[in-house]
């Protein structure tokens, strides 16, 4: 694919799945073979618990895009991150690299100042083993 069309692909990601929690859209956009580094989630089915998990725990979530930067298969997102967690605003600068293959995400590792994967971690309830 081009380059355009994935960083078109990353927008929505972070649109849709990101700040909106739409999971529905998580099969569309994340390649079976996904690959998330960061928040425990090695796989797309454990990032589905993560986003939903991530919902409850900060409904609110924004995210502010100041480059998104393209080269053959890989997008680089530099930005901020604005939410309310538990009861207090907080701000993060991110990075994050994403491989795409067929025009869907196979690999994203977010690195965030403050460590938000740390603080998010914290705040979620552990999973359940049923």
């Amino acid at each position: 694919m081009s380059v355009v069309k994935n960083k078109a692909v990353v927008r929505r990601f972070i649109k849709e799945v990101l700040v909106a929690g739409n999971v529905d859209a998580v099969d569309e956009l994340l390649a079976p073979n996904y690959v998330n580094r960061s928040y425990g989630a090695s796989n797309r089915a454990a990032f589905k618990g993560v986003l939903s998990g991530l919902k409850a725990a900060v409904p609110v979530r924004e995210f502010k895009t100041e480059n998104l930067l393209a080269e053959g298969n890989a997008v680089v997102f530099r930005g901020t991150m604005n939410a309310t967690i538990g009861g207090k605003k907080v701000s993060a600068r991110m990075i994050t690299y994403y491989r795409l293959a067929r025009g869907k995400i196979v690999e994203d590792d977010p690195i965030s100042t403050p460590d938000l994967s740390q603080m998010l971690a914290s705040m979620m309830p552990p999973p359940s083993h049923s």
